[in-house]
């Protein structure tokens, strides 16, 4: 080989060294070796229970080790949130994690982590658009009635949620800023009383999720006027939207994520992301999140890190402007 030859080998060699590492970098997949814990922050039986039971087994197929579910309840799922936070960065302990904890109580009152920086966002599973309903004595048959009803009577029309902070308080809320009306809030702990006294016609009005609102408005126990989500949802057909009927940008929806630990390495993050995604293409999971009324999400850590933000910094100005307080 003649120096001019040598010279271009040697030239060429870092190039390719290069080439090598980014292909060896590409490859690097996480192969997990031991189970893995999937933390949530509420009882056994809830609708997140009812998630988590299905994705679990789903993901442990995809991931090649067991899933498994550990229940972690209380203060509204931020316990749960605050055992993902203080875990190892490993892949071992991830979180079902809520809209609540991450975007409505820690605008409310402190907590040990914030959600913007202590978590590793692998992606979002679901979003639970609402519906908003009426007991059948209120004479209101449409949103800009019903909103006509609240500001001739201003805290004398009742709603019902499940609870302080809930998702459920929190449309309601957004709603009232929007429309400059105001409602009386009756809490309960949970959504099977907050339903039933609207049935019985103790409270007027309820934001419900769609799954128990389908069984209810089919019996006669409520009316839909309205729901929460951009558009229109299958369970309710020619319900519209809020933000189509005079209340332009109103977006309302409870949601799941999966999220890890700040500082996950990306061969972790890619591979948890990829084995949720194929759990949520995985047509018998799919279709029981649509059939209880959820939009199944499969998508990017980027794509449920910045929902997280979004709903963040929206729902602390409603609990700001609204002065709002969880106690």
């Amino acid at each position: 080989m003649n120096f001019l030859a040598q010279r271009k080998h040697f030239m060429a060699l870092p190039a390719l060294l290069v080439g090598i590492c980014t292909v060896s970098n590409a490859q690097v997949v996480w192969e997990p070796t031991r189970p893995i814990r999937l933390v949530l922050g509420y009882t056994p039986g809830g609708a997140s229970d009812a998630v988590a039971r299905d994705l679990g087994p789903l993901m442990s197929k995809f991931l090649g080790q067991p899933v498994w579910v550990d229940y972690r309840p209380g203060a509204g799922g931020a316990i749960g949130a605050e055992i993902v936070a203080s875990a190892p960065a490993d892949g071992y302990t991830i979180g079902l994690i809520d809209v609540a904890p991450l975007t409505i109580i820690p605008n409310a009152r402190k907590v040990s982590y914030n959600p913007q920086s202590a978590f590793t966002y692998v992606g979002v599973v679901a979003k639970s658009p609402l519906v908003l309903l009426v007991h059948p004595s209120v004479p209101a048959k449409t949103l800009k009635e019903l909103l006509a009803l609240a500001r001739s009577k201003p805290g004398t029309v009742s709603y019902s949620t499940s609870g302080l902070g809930s998702i459920h308080q929190m449309a309601a809320e957004l709603l009232g800023a929007g429309t400059d009306t105001s409602m009386l809030h009756v809490p309960y702990k949970g959504a099977s009383p907050a339903l039933l006294d609207l049935m019985s016609g103790t409270v007027n009005v309820s934001f419900s999720t769609l799954a128990p609102a389908v069984h209810i408005v089919k019996t006669g126990g409520a009316r839909a006027i309205a729901v929460t989500s951009t558009h229109e949802v299958p369970a309710f057909p020619g319900i519209k939207p809020i933000a189509i009927q005079g209340v332009p940008g109103y977006d309302a929806q409870g949601w799941f994520v999966i999220a890890g630990p700040k500082g996950m390495p990306a061969s972790v993050l890619q591979r948890l992301n990829a084995s949720l995604n194929a759990a949520l293409n995985t047509p018998s999971l799919r279709n029981k999140l649509i059939s209880i009324g959820n939009d199944v999400a499969p998508g990017t850590p980027a794509a449920a890190t910045e929902l997280v933000k979004n709903d963040y910094q929206k729902w602390g100005k409603v609990i700001r402007d609204q002065q709002l307080h969880f106690d």
